[in-house]
């Protein structure tokens, strides 16, 4: 493998490590129905009450102490690189694959590396949960199959480029990153390439919300997005006469919770 190649190669890693890191494609509705099994609390209708109600079980759940454990795992692909340069587009779909194929994983009885609700539920660090505002929702719908024991919030979220760290709804659900804070990863290969900036065009999100009925416990909830990336790189030093090159990529990333709640038999 020739030298130039290992560059782009690594080129390609350092933008994929990049947008693994600031962790919405839609998945099908279902639909509704009626249930026997009664709800711990007045079930919600319409759009503003269940916008609410998850607000409310995002709060509960971030400050929960009855759980048994709390787990995050980090479903994600990068792919459908769009790039004149073909050793780009060959080094990107190799790194790639590589690099969203890691499994990552935190819980709250890791004794090893061991977190708490702050940094295991969103939003990861902070003592306050991720809250959606009523503009920021496109849709919100709550499934209830008959007979079960839970049921499902599903709210899908409006498209946005380039959103802020914190005064988004992506900055609201996810920890992502600053622009300067993204770029800057690209100092570590300056001297065979620079990216002065980027756009982040963020699909319609997904929300997905599986609720205990008796006892109003979130036992799952799925944070589904779906990205696409436009950058241009220079190639410096050796890489110089790879000249300014146009990139673009989609990235798609589902973060997944799962709250493991003591049964009645143990709780008594």
């Amino acid at each position: 493998m020739n030298k130039k190649l290992i560059r782009l190669i690594s080129l390609a890693l350092a933008a994929i490590m990049v947008f693994s890191l600031c962790s919405c494609s839609t998945s099908p509705t279902e639909e509704e129905t009626t249930t026997t099994i009664p709800y711990a609390s007045e079930a919600p209708e319409g759009k503003a009450e269940i916008v609410e109600k998850f607000n409310k079980l995002m709060a509960d759940t971030k400050n929960a102490s009855g759980y048994e454990e709390m787990k995050y795992w980090l479903d994600q692909d990068a792919r459908d690189c769009e790039c004149e340069n073909e050793y780009v587009k060959a080094a990107f779909k190799t790194v790639a694959d590589k690099m969203t194929g890691v499994n990552f994983e935190i819980s709250t009885a890791n004794e090893e590396n061991p977190v708490t609700p702050k940094d295991c539920f969103p939003v990861m660090g902070s003592d306050e949960a991720g809250a959606l505002d009523l503009a920021d929702v496109r849709s919100a719908i709550i499934t209830d199959n008959q007979g079960d024991a839970h049921y499902t919030i599903i709210i899908k979220i409006n498209p946005e480029t380039n959103p802020e760290q914190e005064d988004s709804v992506y900055g609201k659900l996810y920890k992502i990153s600053k622009d300067e804070d993204i770029l800057k990863n690209f100092d570590s290969i300056k001297d065979f390439v620079t990216a002065e900036e980027y756009d982040a065009t963020y699909g319609i999100g997904t929300v997905k919300m599986v609720v205990d009925k008796a006892t109003d416990h979130v036992t799952k909830l799925e944070l589904s997005r779906s990205v696409a990336i436009e950058t241009e790189i220079t190639g410096q030093g050796t890489l110089a006469s790879v000249g300014t090159v146009p990139m673009k990529f989609n990235y798609n990333s589902t973060a997944n919770y799962e709250i493991i709640w003591p049964t009645e038999e143990a709780a008594a």
